[in-house]
Formats: structure tokens, sequence, C-alpha cells
């Protein structure tokens, strides 16, 4: 299973990834509604911030109700083949002197399932373009005169966790991409209420916040028909600092990208260079 927004921050930039893996349990979709993780915690965790006024959490510390509506949001993104989503995304990394510093960015992709993504990212620290066409995921930079071409998995799910496992290519937000389609993990969920109603973007959206051990994440759902995540957020309570990442997405179905845009073609003064393999060769057992 690819732990969900792992990729949210690059690896090389980020001293605690594990905190963003934990929203998998958010985006991934969850259990039937109602279905609790066993040993979950059964009071208010102590320091936690006090809901909006006129918001208090249900007596249930994990309300069905809520892990219903990410049930509905993991099936209705499931069932998008062909989409656009643009991510506005900030990240917090914590420097060795325990300061917090705040990096922003944006990442765009292009997907058709199952086996077709084009990604554009842009952040304070770099800026990349990825292309994959179903056999091979193309990296190159606009602002260096090289590129790097890795053999990949046939299908968006695969090809991401082979490239993680085996090159440590980690698009950024590549998640994004994925939710829906994994098997749903319940496990870890200790906390579960509806926030209330907000607007993301001009859109009204439900919010939801959750809890694990050691992470607190929030969720903007659109309400009506299209349950999309419109907001993410996710707080690592782990580090002192309690760093926080945040991105607002914007959806948009897509039934006329075309083949070229997922096709490579080098500038002329761009080469090749070799990525190095850390495991296997993809599709070895």
């Amino acid at each position: 299973m690819i732990p969900m927004f792992r990729r949210l921050v690059p690896r090389r930039f980020s001293p605690d990834l594990a905190a963003l893996a934990a929203v998998l349990l958010v985006v991934a979709g969850v259990a039937p509604a109602g279905a609790a993780s066993p040993g979950a915690a059964p009071g208010a965790p102590p320091a936690a911030a006090a809901p909006p006024s006129g918001t208090a959490p249900p007596a249930d510390p994990v309300d069905p109700a809520a892990l219903a509506a990410l049930d509905r949001m993991a099936a209705h993104l499931a069932g998008l083949r062909a989409f656009e989503v643009e991510a506005t995304y900030a990240f917090d990394i914590v420097a060795r002197t325990g300061q917090t510093v705040t990096v922003d960015g944006t990442v765009r992709y292009l997907v058709r399932r199952p086996d077709r993504l084009a990604a554009t990212v842009a952040n304070d620290l770099f800026a990349r373009t990825y292309l994959y066409d179903g056999k091979t995921l193309t990296i190159a930079s606009p602002a260096e005169p090289y590129y790097a071409q890795v053999p990949a998995r046939p299908t968006l799910r695969d090809m991401l966790a082979g490239v993680a496992a085996e090159h440590a290519i980690e698009l950024p937000s590549a998640d994004l991409v994925d939710l829906g389609t994994a098997e749903p993990p319940s496990k870890g969920i200790t906390g579960a209420f509806r926030v209330g109603t907000a607007t993301v973007g001009g859109v009204a959206a439900e919010h939801y916040a959750f809890r694990s051990r050691d992470r607190d994440w929030e969720v903007w759902i659109a309400a009506g028909d299209t349950p999309r995540p419109l907001k993410l957020t996710l707080i690592d309570r782990a580090q002192p600092s309690r760093p926080r990442y945040t991105a607002t997405l914007a959806w948009t179905e897509r039934t006329d990208i075309p083949d070229q845009a997922f096709v490579f073609t080098p500038r002329p003064d761009q080469t090749p260079i070799a990525i190095l393999r850390l495991g296997r060769t993809q599709g070895s057992n």
C-alpha cells in the first residue's frame, strides 16, 4: 500500500516524512461507517485546541458520521478516470536549531487512469516536471540541461510504489492521484468529528477533524454530489515545534487530455543522465 501523502514533501527536505504518511488514514478511505480502531483512545487528548464556538466533539471519540464522510469521499475519488488537480501547499521544516521555517509550493497534475500522469511541481526549493506514459517515468527541470528516465510499472499505483522503493523517487503530492484507490485502512484513528461547514475557494464544504497517536489532521470535503477534498492540514504532534502541512486543492474532471500531454521531448540542450537504482528492477520478484 502506498503511504498516502508521504510524497507531499520531498524526502531530502523533510526530517520527518512519517508525519505526512499519517494522512493515509484520511484520504485513502476508512472502514465502513461506525467501525473504529481497536484500542482507540477513550478520552479527549491533552492540550487539544478548542473547536469553533458552538461546535463540540461528539461523545463517541470516533464519530461514525465522520468515517462515513471519508468513505464517501474515497469512493468518489476512486471513480474519477481522467482529471486535473492543482494544489497550493505549504510545509514546515524543522531546522537543526529547532526553529521552524515554511516552504511554499504548487503542483499541477494531469491524470488518466490507469497509466498516464503529467506533473509540474514548483516550490521555494526546486522545480520539476514528471511524465509517465505507462512504460517510462521521465524527470526533468526547466532550469537544468539534463533529464532522467527510468522504466516504470504499467499502472499509476504500481509505478509510484516502484520508483519510490527502487530509486527513492517520490513525486510531491503524488498521492493526490491515488486517493480512493488503496485498501481502506482504519487502524490508528483515535478521534474523528465534524467541525462544521466552511467555504474553500468559493465552494461550500464540510470540515472534519481527525486524530491518531501523534498526528492531528483535518479535511474539508466539498458538499453535495462531488465530495472531493478541497483542503487538507496535518500537524505532527511528535515534534516539539508541531510542524504543519497545508494544501488547498482544485479538481477538474477532464475528457480531453491528449496522449501528447504525457510524452517527453527533450530540449536541444538537454542530455540524459542515469539514476541510481536502490532496489530490485521493476517487475522482478
